[in-house]
């Protein structure tokens, strides 16, 4: 198993900055890089793979360092498998001779089992053409493990796929990862993706560490209305600071001894309900969406648009009163949190 630490990395690709950065991954562990286009997520990924020379700072597996200024651990040295987006398979050589290739000490009877183990028993003999999409994804996998890798790295593997060829093949990668006690870092800009993968992850901004933790801790209780409205998809609406008691469109809220800057209104899917005694502040319905237990209203409060389940449809055009579930969630803002303004 690897454990990896960086320590005060920084990583320089064309104009792009990534860090400083100090993170641990514990051994075993399944670790889901997210963030917005840009914010240096897969440059993070290549120089964990040894494809990135780092400008400052350190990589360390298993206290042993494999990458810092002026040394650079090969990847075929680094004990790593890789899966690339696309998956980078080779379209001349079949599934058995892409394994060997990748590990060419790897015996024919192992490759047979290591392909029959991602579900691709008997098509051995098949090129990447004769392969469905998701088919391509195992075989993308079975070469990262042909290695006896301790590290397994993947960039959105699940990009390309049907939704349920995206279930199968996570369950599929949770499930080899587990069973070799592999470090898993997964590269993905879909929540849903992180979820199905990672026990923890890793929020990623403008080449900065914004948040970091168990997944489900993040995505509860983030930090801040940025995270919350990237990773959480909740709708943040803007503090009203000048009046005093400050107040948002559900009431007033309390001013923290020594707060400073803009503060964001932060409602969490499910966190905004119908108000059926018509107290709560009154909100249009613009859109009704089926949903598996009933609807999803599309509500415009305060020139945004909130999400709300609602058991029965109510007609666009309508007038409702919202609710909240629990005490409001108040975070620090940025210019870039609020949800989008509709036009008049």
């Amino acid at each position: 198993m690897k454990r990896v630490a960086i320590t005060q990395l920084e990583v320089a690709r064309g104009t792009f900055r990534l860090g400083p950065l100090d993170l641990e991954l514990a051994s075993g562990s399944r670790t889901a890089l997210v963030g917005p286009s840009g914010s240096g997520k897969t440059t993070l990924l290549r120089a964990l793979a040894g494809l990135e020379p780092v400008r400052a700072g350190t990589i360390a597996f298993d206290q042993t360092p494999v990458s810092r200024p002026g040394m650079l651990l090969a990847p075929d040295r680094r004990r790593i498998g890789f899966v690339f987006q696309s998956g980078a398979l080779w379209p001349h050589l079949d599934a058995l001779r892409h394994l060997r290739f990748a590990a060419p000490q790897l015996h024919r009877d192992r490759a047979r089992a290591l392909l029959a183990e991602v579900g691709l028993g008997g098509k051995e003999h098949r090129r990447p053409g004769e392969l469905s999409g998701g088919e391509q994804q195992r075989l993308a996998l079975a070469r990262a493990l042909a290695g006896a890798p301790e590290l397994l790295l993947l960039d959105e593997p699940l990009h390309s796929l049907d939704v349920h060829l995206r279930d199968e093949l996570a369950l599929l990668i949770r499930r080899v990862a587990d069973a070799r006690g592999l470090t898993l870092v997964v590269v993905t800009h879909d929540r849903a993706e992180a979820l199905a993968l990672a026990d923890r992850v890793v929020v990623l901004r403008d080449g900065q560490v914004v948040e970091a933790g168990a997944i489900l801790d993040v995505l509860r209780t983030p930090r801040t209305a940025w995270t919350a409205s990237f990773l959480a998809q909740a709708a943040c609406l803007l503090v009203d600071e000048a009046a005093d008691p400050p107040r948002t469109a559900f009431g007033p809220i309390a001013r923290p001894l020594g707060a400073e800057g803009r503060r964001a209104l932060v409602l969490l899917p499910g966190d905004v309900v119908l108000a059926p005694d018509g107290s709560g502040p009154e909100a249009l319905v613009r859109q009704v969406e089926p949903a598996p237990n009933g609807v999803i209203l599309g509500v415009e409060l305060d020139g945004r648009l909130l999400r709300v389940a609602a058991a029965e449809p109510v007609p666009a055009g309508t007038r409702v009163h919202l609710g909240l579930r629990s005490a409001p969630r108040v975070l620090p803002f940025s210019p870039e949190t609020a949800s989008p303004k509709r036009e008049p």
